[in-house]
């Protein structure tokens, strides 16, 4: 079963965007000769590069997967392997403008990409009625008010387009941005013993009904230059698999935003305390590794695995933090993708 690759965030291909990007690009890879590949981290060609949470951080995602030698010298991607991006692309470092224009030039040049929405791409559509965002004011979707919106039009119309994807599947994989329940085969009208690319394909469907729903109401709202954001994002919020607000007993009832199902992260688990799909091995972004009291033989730079309660499945948690040590030069920790 296929699922849809990414397309291009058009408002970053702006002359402006792309000069700021040149000038990092070059600094970038002057500063890459210094850095040492890790033959350890390395893919086997054909292998699918899952790359999580950047939040923004353009220059510690290109040192990371230099390390994991997924880059060529000219910082594109290499063409031996697809690439999963786990949402969350957006917020806390400046510079997502110039990632989303690298992504860019990545999806020009063929590569088999796909791209899962998270929390944060989500977060662009709920508003207040000056269009201030309500969930976490941040760097990115405040910025875009004096945009006239252009990242979230563009999320939006990628949405309705199918080109950004709830879920992702390589059997047995299932790669989402937080993870998902059994209730959520329940929510989908599935059987829970549905194979999970069916339930991938249910869910990507869901969100693409949503996102053109959404669409069509910022597009007319924009000719007449009048938002009415509870109505932009009434399609996703009245659905509990994308209303990234509701909770039920204290956990999030959305994919996109469930934080573990763990007593508030304080203790290091030996498996979840909620029922997940068995046999199915997830791989997740949205919980920073080092939200949990980990043990201290456990490294909090790298993704680590959580079992399920009953049968085979497990939760790869995989956001390694880029985005969260942002500094304006170049010195960034060393985190593990693989």
């Amino acid at each position: 079963m296929d699922f849809q690759i990414t397309a291009e965030m058009s408002y970053a291909n702006k002359e402006g965007i792309k000069n700021k990007a040149g000038l990092l690009f070059n600094k970038l890879i002057e500063h890459l000769k210094s850095i040492k590949k890790d033959e350890s981290l390395f893919f086997t060609s054909g292998e699918i590069v899952y790359i999580p949470d950047i939040h923004g951080d353009f220059v510690h995602l290109i040192i990371t997967l230099h390390r994991h030698n997924v880059i060529n010298q000219d910082l594109s991607l290499k063409k031996d392997f697809e690439y999963v991006f786990l949402g969350d692309f957006y917020d806390r470092a400046p510079d997502s403008d110039i990632l989303d224009y690298w992504l860019n030039l990545q999806i020009k040049d063929n590569l088999k990409i796909y791209r899962l929405v998270g929390n944060h791409e989500m977060a662009f559509f709920e508003r207040n009625p000056n269009g201030h965002p309500v969930i976490f004011p941040s760097h990115d979707s405040i910025k875009d008010i004096s945009n006239n919106f252009q990242i979230t039009e563009n999320l939006l119309k990628n949405i309705a387009e199918g080109n950004i994807l709830a879920a992702y599947v390589n059997p047995p994989v299932l790669y989402v941005h937080s993870y998902i329940i059994n209730d959520d085969f329940t929510e989908l009208d599935l059987e829970r013993n549905t194979d999970i690319a069916t339930f991938a394909h249910a869910l990507n469907n869901r969100l693409k009904i949503h996102g053109q729903n959404a669409y069509e109401i910022f597009c007319e709202n924009k000719k007449s230059g009048n938002y009415n954001w509870k109505a932009i994002i009434k399609p996703f919020a009245d659905d509990p698999l994308f209303n990234i607000s509701k909770t039920k007993n204290d956990i999030s009832t959305s994919f996109i935003w469930r934080r573990t199902g763990l007593p508030r992260l304080k203790i290091y688990p030996d498996e979840l305390d909620v029922e997940i799909p068995g046999n199915i091995y997830q791989i997740v972004g949205h919980t920073p590794i080092f939200s949990f009291h980990m043990p201290q033989e456990q490294q909090i730079n790298k993704p680590f695995v959580l079992s399920s309660k009953t049968g085979g499945g497990k939760v790869q948690f995989s956001d390694v933090g880029i985005g969260y040590f942002y500094k304006s030069d170049f010195e960034r920790p060393e985190v593990f993708i693989k």
